[in-house]
């Protein structure tokens, strides 16, 4: 049976169209304030029930349950609502609920009541504590040790849960890579975590992983440009009311810069983080709520506090305790002048106070100039006893981890946490280990709860939320781009940010004690595979050194892009032909014997590629040069390359004369060279929930929107890519079984089921027909498990 590649997208997509829900904000909300608000809020417990938050509705009052998720039947509530009988109708006075609200309340109860964290309907009176609380951890149960398990092992007893299991090997490999460089483990890199023994090997992919430097601050590049609202073109850009911090953030994250000390340099405005908090002069005029000094006021409180200010900023807060007053008296601490109050646009004549909302640990000097002041709120936020500040940070990066905040949303921490034992060992132990994003990372990635099965929630769960295991997420449309040009071979030639993708893997960086001496003697000969035409190839090599060299250069260029390693580790990479590396490499090489892996692309036209190593310098130098000692991978063994060029002879002439002394660098861990984080924002990514970032962004939608779906089916800068990518791969396909368990294994983790096989035979019937590839392509980067971190 012949099935249709849109068929089977649309089979993979229908359920997308189909999800559309009742709006709690929009639609539900004031139903139930102008009804039941003022018996059930606010402390007012009619009948014992409360319904100031999902959580409290729920639970009923003193006739028990009244509601049910997606059940109508036990739903008394709706009765009670649509009754005729004014002795038992809800609300008793009034006209009541009209029966087009009443079909808007019985929908939305039977969708599963959504009801998005941190709106409430009236306040349930708890705030959150200020200063850390050292937490005194459980004895360990079944054997698990990690005081992240501990905590959790008492809180699933409490409520009569069950630990989750772990998920398997195959799963926690690409969730860790995912998650921790944000691209896909190859089939190799799977296979070698898979055969390893060792009890620890879960450590040991961690700690790989975090040693690759520059795809780590690639990926998570991502998350904070997100929340410090920074990016490389749109609003302010292009009349200079707004500034890049790119470079600094990029910097802070590939040299693991302690959390505090980035706070500390956002806030106190280094020339190359001052963007942040120097905002967006927005052209024309703007409301009150919208200057920079409001803004200020917004971000430092959301981004460093999970504190929503904006609501604030117009009036006092109606979805927390946050006034007005407050609200303009921080973003005093960033005004050049004194600062008015503005109450919906018209100005109070109260002037504001430079100052911050927990005086209870230290306070601003209104008298201090603005430089002064911001150093002061800097020390201020990251003071060892005020816990929002590492709170809101672990909370964030848990819910990056584990799909789900401790508090959620992460914004909102005022609100009751569904473990405040396991936020506030989060916590301390972050501050502890010296405010290290990365350690922290590599704690909770090496608990048995991050390694656990994921839970799989059926709708979204308000305050009532139990933890069951890590919620599944989808990817960001940087993750997506990333693994589909990975996986194809289509990533772009240049990125638009500005950052140096050196790695930090070196004891001594380039420099003037390391002059590389003048280009000359070139003994190097072009080498390739005995075809011509192979797109893609391996290179190896390998030299036994009597002792690590103190000098050694690298000359190369390949027609048209390569990437270097040694002794397992990236060196460098290059995409442009014309203009050769030159590095000085010493600290790659060791004592020994040492392995040199290249992978080598042509775009098409002539194919060759060329390098010189010499370690030391002058007579004594000892050199490696490409020629026919050199092997090529031809599929599962290796031949010695061919040679297709002196050096001087072919298209490329002497090339490698022109090469400028750089230090080493420049792509990632087996990944595209260009990631999507480091381009400019486009039509596909955006429509996958990329955002502009003139706001600060803590979180993006979980679900995907009948647009997305449409672009993902049909969208042409995709179109583009799998069309490239199906040429890239057609070489690959021609042995059409062992090239379907390799996609199936780079992309999803696993090898295809019995049915997706009988569907691929549908697909693939001649896998020489780049179109049937491009096809296979489509139907396996749609399906959910692709889309979807378990």
């Amino acid at each position: 049976m012949n099935y249709s590649p849109i068929i089977l997208l649309l089979a993979f997509l229908w359920p997308i169209f189909l999800s559309a829900k009742i709006d709690f904000v929009h639609q539900v909300m004031p139903i139930l304030k102008k009804n039941c608000a003022e018996c059930h809020t606010d402390g007012k417990k009619k009948g014992g029930l409360s319904m100031n938050t999902r959580a409290e509705f729920l639970a009923g009052g003193e006739n028990g349950v009244m509601v049910v998720p997606g059940n109508i039947q036990d739903s008394w509530f709706l009765e009670l609502v649509e009754s005729d009988d004014l002795d038992e109708r809800m609300p008793p006075k009034g006209p009541g609920v009209s029966p087009e609200q009443f079909k808007i309340l019985h929908q939305w109860v039977k969708e599963g009541m959504v009801w998005e964290e941190g709106i409430t309907l009236g306040s349930s009176g708890w705030e959150p504590p200020l200063q850390p609380r050292n937490v005194k951890l459980p004895p360990p149960h079944e054997g698990r040790n990690h005081p992240i398990d501990r905590i959790l092992d008492q809180y699933t007893k409490q409520n009569k849960a069950t630990p989750p299991a772990l998920a398997s090997e195959r799963t926690y490999a690409r969730r860790a890579y995912l998650d921790m460089i944000g691209i896909l483990p190859t089939p190799e890199q799977l296979h070698s975590f898979l055969k390893d023994e060792s009890s620890d090997k879960k450590t040991k992919l961690i700690d790989q992983l975090l040693a690759e430097d520059v795809s780590y601050a690639d990926h998570w590049l991502t998350f904070w440009n997100d929340l410090l609202r920074n990016d490389y073109t749109g609003t302010g850009f292009i009349t200079g009311g707004r500034k890049q911090i790119t470079t600094w953030l990029y910097n802070a994250l590939k040299k693991n810069m302690p959390y505090d000390q980035m706070t500390m340099e956002l806030i106190d405005a280094k020339p190359d983080a001052a963007g942040f908090i120097n905002g967006i002069k927005w052209r024309g005029s703007v409301n009150a709520s919208q200057t920079l000094d409001m803004q200020f006021a917004q971000n430092v409180s959301q981004v460093f506090l999970g504190i929503n200010m904006k609501c604030a900023s117009c009036h006092d807060s109606f979805i927390d305790r946050w006034t007005l007053q407050e609200a303009y008296d921080l973003a005093a601490v960033f005004s050049d002048k004194p600062l008015e109050l503005e109450r919906c646009d018209i100005p109070t004549g109260k002037i504001a106070t430079p100052k911050w909302m927990f005086p209870e640990i230290g306070q601003i000097d209104p008298k201090a100039n603005k430089n002064e002041r911001l150093k002061q709120l800097a020390g201020l936020l990251t003071h060892p006893k005020n816990g929002r500040f590492t709170r809101t940070i672990v909370n964030r990066i848990w819910a990056q981890l584990m799909g789900r905040g401790i508090v959620h949303p992460v914004d909102a921490m005022h609100t009751k946490p569904w473990n405040d034992d396991l936020l506030d060992f989060l916590a301390v132990q972050f501050a502890e280990d010296g405010y290290d994003l990365r350690k922290f990372l590599k704690f909770v990635m090496t608990s048995h709860a991050y390694g656990s099965k994921s839970d799989r929630l059926e709708f979204s769960p308000g305050e009532e939320y139990v933890y069951k295991g890590p919620v599944p997420k989808r990817m960001t449309a940087e993750q997506l781009m990333d693994t589909i040009w990975q996986v194809t071979g289509t990533n772009p030639n240049k990125p638009e940010a500005k950052v140096d993708r050196s790695s930090n893997d070196k004891s001594t960086p380039f420099s003037e004690s390391k002059d590389l001496p003048k280009i000359e003697n070139v003994s190097a000969k072009w080498i390739w595979a005995s075809d011509p035409q192979t797109r893609k190839i391996k290179l190896r090599t390998s030299i036994e050194l009597k002792n690590k060299p103190v000098f050694t250069s690298l000359l190369a260029t390949c027609d048209n892009a390569f990437s270097f390693k040694v002794n397992g580790k990236f060196l460098t990479s290059s995409r442009e032909w014309t203009r050769p590396v030159y590095h000085e490499v010493s600290d790659f090489f060791k004592a020994g014997k040492n392995l040199i892996e290249v992978n080598a692309e042509m775009f098409g036209g002539g194919s060759g590629f060329i390098a010189q190593f010499s370690f030391g310098k002058g007579k004594d130098a000892i050199t490696l040069n490409t020629d026919k000692t050199w092997e090529v991978q031809d599929k599962k063994k290796w031949i010695p390359a061919k040679v297709v060029h002196n050096y001087g002879a072919g298209p490329w002439k002497r090339i490698l004369d022109k090469a400028v002394p750089t230090i080493p660098g420049q792509s990632t861990f087996d990944g595209p060279s260009v990631r999507a984080s480091l381009v400019k924002n486009d039509f596909l990514m955006s429509s996958l929930g990329r955002p502009h970032r003139d706001q600060v962004v803590t979180s993006r939608p979980a679900e995907l929107t009948m647009l997305q779906a449409i672009d993902l089916a049909n969208g042409a800068i995709l179109s583009k890519y799998l069309t490239e990518g199906a040429n890239n791969l057609k070489a690959k396909a021609t042995d059409s079984q062992k090239f379907i368990n390799w996609l199936y294994e780079h992309t999803l983790g696993r090898l295809p089921t019995t049915g997706e096989q009988e569907i691929i035979g549908s697909v693939m019937t001649n896998p020489k027909d780049p179109q049937q590839v491009e096809d296979l392509l489509w139907l396996v980067f749609m399906q959910p498990d692709f889309q979807i971190i378990r």
